[in-house]
């Protein structure tokens, strides 16, 4: 029970909705209780003759009154308990969402898509029948259970005591069986987000499923996956399925007993026979306890091994987006690396040795490299996607680790290598770090990064939706959506990190040219595995295998020769080759 401990809050502040729904769901089991009474009184009416037409007719109707009054109450416990429960799911997948949206990216690189998907689906689910139904169940159980046995004996001590025995077995066969549910029901789990993860990626990658013709193997691959999520539910089945029919049976072999002693009982005259219809009847009411003890071991096994791993993900740190001062951000900034060194988790060597640099502020400077030489690494410090070392990089002269998330990443405008876009339309998309910005002014970055007259060959313009990852546009599309994307932010900062790939060369320096003309005082960071997209930049950064190896101007770099002169030479051959082929 100690996983339901974060549910506490919840709890208390529903504790209204949840004390009528309770007071409800008691006033049902308490008229379920009075039936059997009525019946026990007409049977000895019957029995003993001393019965009328009005008397049964009274009977009848009391019955009956019982009845809508139970409905009534069945009715506001429904809404209380059912409708808390559906609050409090809601209330959990906020959390887990907000909190999983604050997660820094050194914890979701480890973490599964599709793993966190089935964690505020299939497991909210359980955790929301364990609140609701299953908190009915065991309230239930308690109320019905103790009131029936009371009634029992109070009818027959005797009779009492021989009847219940055999439900004693039930007890002592669920206690033993949870351990086992909870296992189970935890690799169930797993299986899921293993199913869902499959979904998600093969749907993601359709494109290339299909470039390559692989339809079948991934369907066979997911039907693998399918089945194994089949294997572990049957696992869970075979306990689960095995525990209703003992409880059954075992109900069955009291029913057993009451009909050979209560019979005997009966004949003898120690009880009367409307005592033996009402103990025959409360006999039948606690057979529901004793299923329901079986289902509420098993609503909150899983509900538990679910909120287990719900309270996984909550309990890892998310990234303190206002812990820190106010960055010095202004209209420029001067960036400096001191002897910068990192490595990734689990990484077999470090992505950068011994960076330094200094960024002066309006200047604009190229990097460029060799791949997996730590350009890109450069630019996930720089944003604190990843932590860097104190004491290696500041920004106007102030450790960017002393700095909020929120400031950092506010000054600077980056693009990213993945041209990510939302299934939104191409407006929003370009206003997405600027929800208030003015249309006229996210129409002017769009053509800054030459993208208007495509977007106004749509049918519905700067309205028109974009598929799931912009799937209805070209790669070049995408990345100048991007580039609009962040020069709307105005930030002191940009960097475009390999964001001008699917742009030709043409297409590229006109826009270099024109992000140079309107940069004004901001500082430019441009990585880019071509030389074409750097070499005006006032200075170039040559990287290989996580060192810096040059720098200079681009004519300087080419007079220096080496990597950078290899790079440039190798880029001209291909391009002279490309036009040689038109």
């Amino acid at each position: 029970m100690k996983e339901f401990l974060s549910l506490r809050d919840y709890l208390i502040r529903e504790r209204w909705y949840l004390a009528a729904g309770f007071a409800a769901l008691i006033g049902v089991d308490l008229l379920q209780l009075i039936i059997p009474l009525v019946l026990k009184s007409a049977v000895d009416d019957l029995t003993l003759a001393t019965f009328s037409g009005n008397t049964l007719l009274q009977h009848g109707l009391l019955i009956v009154a019982i009845g809508a009054a139970a409905a009534v109450l069945r009715f506001f416990w429904r809404y209380c308990i059912i409708g808390t429960s559906r609050r409090i799911e809601t209330a959990l997948r906020d959390r887990l969402f907000a909190h999983a949206v604050h997660l820094p990216l050194a914890g979701l690189v480890h973490t599964r898509t599709g793993d966190l998907m089935a964690r505020m689906t299939n497991d909210l689910d359980a955790v929301r029948m364990c609140t609701g139904i299953g908190m009915v169940a065991m309230v239930d159980t308690v109320v019905l259970g103790l009131a029936s046995v009371i009634f029992m004996a109070c009818l027959s001590l005797k009779l009492a005591l021989l009847c219940l025995m055999p439900m004693l077995i039930i007890i002592l066969a669920t206690w033993r069986m949870g351990g086992l549910l909870h296992k189970r029901f935890s690799q169930v789990q797993a299986a899921f987000s293993r199913m869902t993860e499959m979904v998600r990626e093969t749907l993601a990658g359709m494109a290339v499923i299909r470039a390559f013709a692989r339809e079948p193997d991934n369907a066979g691959s997911f039907t693998a996956i399918s089945q194994e999520y089949i294997n572990k539910n049957m696992a869970l089945v075979k306990i689960w399925g095995s525990l209703f029919p003992f409880i059954v049976f075992i109900s069955n072999i009291s029913i057993c007993v009451l009909i050979f002693f209560g019979g005997r009982y009966t004949i003898e005259g120690a009880i009367s026979p409307g005592d033996f219809v009402a103990f025959a009847n409360y006999i039948w009411i606690l057979i529901w306890p004793m299923i329901a003890l079986g289902w509420i071991v098993n609503l909150f096994q899983r509900g538990a091994a679910s909120m287990a791993r719900i309270n996984a993900v909550l309990a890892m740190p998310a990234e303190p987006l206002e812990k820190g001062r106010p960055g010095p951000c202004a209209a420029a900034a001067t960036i400096e690396v001191h002897n910068l060194s990192f490595t990734y988790a689990a990484a077999a060597g470090p992505a950068l040795k011994g960076i330094s640099l200094t960024i002066p502020a309006g200047s604009t400077i190229g990097i460029t490299g060799t791949t997996g030489s730590g350009k890109s690494t450069l630019c996930s410090l720089l944003l604190r996607f990843f932590d860097p070392p104190r004491g290696s990089i500041f920004i106007d002269g102030t450790d960017i680790c002393d700095i909020t998330l929120r400031d950092i990443r506010s000054c600077m405008a980056y693009v990213p290598q993945d041209s990510f876009l939302f299934s939104d339309t191409i407006m929003a998309n370009i206003v997405y770090g600027r929800p208030d910005a003015p249309a006229d002014e996210a129409e002017a970055q769009a053509d800054l990064a030459r993208i208007t007259d495509e977007i106004r060959s749509f049918s519905s313009g700067f309205g028109t939706l974009i598929g799931e990852k912009g799937i209805n546009l070209s790669g070049g599309q995408k990345q100048r959506l991007c580039i609009a994307r962040a020069l709307l932010m105005k930030a002191p900062v940009l960097i475009f990190d390999d964001a001008l790939s699917s742009l030709d060369a043409a297409t590229t320096q006109q826009l270099i040219e024109k992000l140079r003309a309107r940069a004004g005082s901001r500082t430019s960071i441009i990585i880019s595995n071509r030389i074409a997209s750097i070499q005006h930049a006032d200075t170039i950064y040559v990287f290989d295998d996580g060192r810096i190896a040059a720098q200079g101007t681009h004519a300087g770099l080419l007079d220096r020769g080496g990597l950078y002169y290899q790079l440039y030479q190798r880029q001209k051959l291909e391009e002279e080759e490309a036009t040689a082929h038109v």
